[in-house]
């Protein structure tokens, strides 16, 4: 389940030191209908799907971010858009995709 990422010390600008990933993971579940005890004793939590840059791994939270400004110097960034932090208890898996 958990990619095995370098500890990032000091934050890069650099596209390439960020693997992208696709995280499945559980999410809530809700229904503000009616409903029966029985439909919810049946009821499953749905896997969604991320797919983004991997920041971080650590301390029960996955971070990734989807979109970033590219500097003037080619491979590198200047901000980051489309953030999602993940708790990692819900992770069901994370595989690293080709670009």
């Amino acid at each position: 389940m958990k990619l095995k990422i370098k500890k990032i010390k000091n934050l890069s600008n650099k596209i390439g030191a960020y693997p992208f990933v696709e995280v499945r993971w559980l999410d809530i579940e809700g229904d503000d209908g009616w409903s029966t005890l029985d439909v919810l004793a049946k009821e499953k939590l749905p896997v969604a799907v991320s797919k983004g840059y991997l920041l971080s791994q650590e301390k029960g939270v996955t971070r990734l971010f989807r979109d970033y400004i590219e500097n003037k110097e080619k491979d590198t960034m200047e901000d980051i858009g489309s953030t999602v932090i993940i708790p990692s208890s819900v992770i069901v898996s994370i595989k690293k995709l080709n670009l």
